[in-house]
């Protein structure tokens, strides 16, 4: 599976869990007060949590498509990050869903925050062994703490899931 974002939305999905809703998943070029103003390689297109600037309370998930997995011993999820966060309030998480019931496989993995990054960086994640072999969802969670920081939050762009 490969996707640089350039071809729009797609089959992915964004959910806001939290009540105020001020922060979402949105594609598109960033524009927050701090963080990246471009995609990843200065491309146009980039999943970012707000284009701007995120919210407090914020509870969010971006949705990949379906991708398939049969037929491979072992898998790596390699992405383009940019961390731009309060680094102590606000969180980031990956978690694997089978696509047929969306029940949740192995264990989530935490994305550390606590850094802000001054480029985008590779971040490189073993894909949990129950997702192997079965056709899954990877879903990127973000949660923000009450502050309200002038911070441009989460952003991913280049998304790969190899053997």
């Amino acid at each position: 599976f490969s996707d640089d974002l350039e071809s729009g939305v797609g089959d992915w999905t964004t959910l806001v869990n939290d009540v105020v809703g001020d922060t979402d998943w949105q594609l598109g070029t960033p524009a927050g007060s701090t963080g990246p103003l471009t995609g990843a390689d200065d491309s146009a297109n980039a999943w970012c949590t707000n284009l701007a600037d995120y919210g407090p309370d914020a509870d969010i998930l971006l949705r990949s498509p379906a991708i398939d997995l049969s037929g491979l011993a072992s898998a790596t999820l390699t992405f383009e990050a940019f961390r731009d966060a309060d680094g102590f309030g606000d969180f980031a998480r990956i978690r694997f869903l089978r696509a047929s019931d969306q029940v949740q496989l192995g264990a989530d993995t935490q994305i550390d925050m606590s850094p802000i990054d001054i480029d985008w960086i590779t971040l490189n994640i073993p894909v949990v062994p129950e997702a192997i072999g079965e056709t899954v969802f990877i879903e990127w969670i973000f949660t923000s703490d009450s502050t309200p920081d002038p911070f441009s939050g989460f952003s991913i762009d280049n998304i790969e899931v190899t053997d």
